[in-house]
């Protein structure tokens, strides 16, 4: 299993991208810049800041933008909120604090706690969505806020905008562009479907043609779907099992990669 340099407090249960961390660190050297997007839980982008490579992460979400930012400045401030009797709530009341969180116009800690809150009890480890589920809240995923920081060689961006399509203009000076995505679709019924403010839509189709366009060399990731080999049949895809190991068995197959580059 690949190792966890920096520990994030935010889970991402929507994405297996992080099995994939031997597999990007032999993909991008040490010392290069990364224009990361669908930036969340940090789980990859931390952990290749901790191996020597620098990260712009970019969100299309402000809330997702304000917790990291807060908690890279209030992290003690953020852990008192979260952690006092009085943040504690009663179950029927998870689905209305999923509904109106982030309408508190108050202090933006109480916000960022709400957030970790949120995160750590809903089954789908999203902040809006989810089944309430309470195995992640725990001692230990209060510490790991307690003892977060900002990590070295790391800088996130809010990109104000309400699709991936629209923010892919990486910085000139990156040397790749990191998409790590969750579940692969053709994006057909999609049309006034509900998302909470942390999600960004991601049209999988117009995300593949925007990166072929680009000039930069890029790496996706997705949860396995058969049908990845032939959606980006110009491209290289590297399959990896549960246990990150890479492996040509698709049966076997948690996650793909996928890379435009020799």
């Amino acid at each position: 299993m690949v190792k966890i340099l920096m520990k994030s407090p935010i889970k991402d249960l929507t994405k297996k991208a992080p099995l994939a961390l031997r597999v990007l660190k032999e993909l991008i050297p040490k010392g290069s810049i990364v224009d990361s997007y669908l930036f969340y839980s940090g789980e990859i982008e931390f952990n290749l800041c901790g191996n020597q490579r620098f990260i712009n992460a970019h969100t299309t979400s402000y809330y997702i933008y304000e917790f990291w930012t807060s908690l890279f400045d209030e992290s003690q401030n953020i852990y008192d909120i979260a952690s006092s009797e009085l943040f504690k709530f009663k179950p029927e009341m998870f689905p209305i604090l999923q509904e109106y969180w982030y309408k508190y116009k108050g202090d933006p800690c109480i916000r960022a706690a709400l957030f970790f809150l949120l995160n750590r009890c809903s089954s789908r480890g999203l902040i809006s969505s989810g089944e309430l589920s309470t195995q992640n809240y725990n001692p230990i995923a209060l510490s790991y806020l307690k003892r977060f920081h900002r990590p070295h060689n790391f800088h996130v961006n809010h990109d104000g905008a309400e699709g991936l399509r629209g923010v892919l203009h990486p910085n000139a000076l990156s040397d790749f562009v990191l998409v790590p995505c969750a579940d692969f679709s053709y994006n057909l019924f999609e049309l006034g479907k509900n998302r909470g403010v942390e999600e960004t839509s991601v049209n999988h189709a117009e995300l593949r043609d925007t990166l072929r366009r680009g000039e930069k060399k890029w790496i996706a990731c997705y949860n396995y779907h058969p049908a990845l080999v032939s959606f980006f049949d110009q491209e290289t895809v590297i399959l990896i099992d549960k246990y990150g190991r890479t492996i040509t068995d698709a049966a076997e197959c948690e996650v793909a990669v996928i890379y435009n580059f020799d």
